[in-house]
């Protein structure tokens, strides 16, 4: 009888996590190609290889769900994502993903599509990854440093990349970039260690803090790019926000719109030729106050705050708020009120009211009188308790 011979199909069964959870075949490479391809940290790649984890420390420096310590810094390098960076995706997606969610719609988002983005677009991955060791901080302060040091690492790999991308975006990145800068927000709040570092750039004394800068910039493209991320998945982050039209409604339907108007006109700008510049920032203003006022939903509060800043950053206002005068502190001083509306988020908690103090405190005595509505809405002072002014602040 003649000999057959029979061919013998090899079935992996020590694929890494990553593909086992994708249900798709694994090479069992070091990295393997899927999470080569798509720049995924890759649970077959050695502790001891480059870029990742394990370098130096005790078991005891480790956060509990994490397993690594001592991440060192260096420049971007494919693959550069450890086992921490794995276990850190993971947690974004099963836990940092719900609470980035406003609503059930949001869910989904935030737990597939923007991982999914992220998997193609090392800005986003590193920033997701960023965003979720802070979340993870946030339920184990002990491990506060660590967790920090990562974060920050990440942040610091992401930020060159983002940029680059902000500065080549077309139709096809729209929706990556809006979905970084629905995480850049929250990764500066979450990681500011005083209230100053949400408005100012301490290292340099001079500038507005990164994120606003970046905001602004995210915002064009967010605009001109309106049509592509209106059709996609990213559509569910933005809510049901529309300003009003015409613009005489804001006065018609805003409870605190004729507040504003008076404000406006008491504004102390420095130049006379600059309050044109200061009644467009007014108006945007005066449109997030209208949006808040009306909003129905957590998703809708907190967009109506943050729709604001993006406009901050224009010429004459941007550099009076970097050079810290009066009108453009009070001015941000108002938006701490949308802030506080939205303190729900992991990421704002208890920052609308330390944000306010050191802004009235930057703020000379004789305009402070000015602040008392932001003061006693925020509830740092009693209603009809404020004095003319200090109203507290020394």
């Amino acid at each position: 009888m003649a000999s057959t011979s029979r061919r013998f199909h090899h079935k992996s069964r020590a694929g890494c996590a990553t593909c086992k959870a994708k249900k798709v075949k694994c090479d069992e490479k070091q990295p393997c190609s899927y999470c080569a391809r798509r720049q995924l940290p890759c649970s077959l790649v050695p502790a001891s290889l480059p870029g990742n984890a394990c370098r130096s420390g005790t078991d005891t420096d480790t956060p509990e769900g994490i397993g690594v310590v001592g991440v060192v810094v260096r420049p971007y390098e494919e693959p550069s994502f450890s086992f921490t960076d794995f276990a850190l995706f993971q947690h974004f997606v099963k836990a940092a993903s719900i609470a980035q969610a406003d609503d059930r719609a949001s869910i989904a988002v935030w737990r597939e599509t923007i991982p999914d983005l992220a998997t193609r677009y090392p800005y986003l991955l590193h920033e997701l990854l960023a965003v979720a060791a802070l979340h993870v901080r946030s339920a184990n302060p002990e491990q506060a440093n660590l967790l920090e040091r990562i974060a920050a690492e990440h942040q610091a790999r992401a930020i060159p990349l983002f940029r680059e991308a902000l500065a080549n975006s077309s139709a096809e990145t729209a929706a990556p970039l809006f979905a970084c800068s629905c995480l850049l927000i929250p990764y500066h709040f979450a990681a500011a260690k005083d209230a100053a570092s949400l408005l100012f750039n301490e290292d340099s004394g001079s500038d507005l803090a990164e994120w606003l800068v970046l905001i602004h910039g995210t915002a064009a493209v967010t605009m001109e790019h309106a049509p592509s991320i209106m059709r996609s998945p990213l559509r569910a982050l933005l809510g049901d926000l529309s300003p009003p039209k015409p613009a005489e409604a804001l006065a018609a339907d805003g409870p605190t719109d004729a507040r504003l108007v008076r404000l406006g006109e008491q504004l102390p700008v420095a130049e006379e030729q600059h309050r044109a510049e200061y009644e467009q920032v007014m108006y945007k203003l005066r449109v997030s106050f209208y949006l808040s006022d009306h909003a129905d939903t957590a998703l809708d509060r907190k967009n109506a705050a943050l729709r604001f800043p993006p406009f901050v950053n224009r010429r004459r206002v941007g550099e009076d708020l970097a050079a810290r005068r009066p009108a453009a502190l009070v001015v941000m001083a108002y938006w701490c009120v949308l802030l506080h509306r939205a303190e729900e988020r992991w990421w704002l908690r208890g920052r609308a009211e330390p944000l306010l103090m050191k802004i009235g405190e930057l703020l000379p005595a004789e305009h402070r009188h000015l602040l008392a509505w932001p003061m006693e809405e925020v509830g740092i002072c009693s209603r009809g308790n404020t004095d003319g002014n200090g109203l507290g602040i020394t």
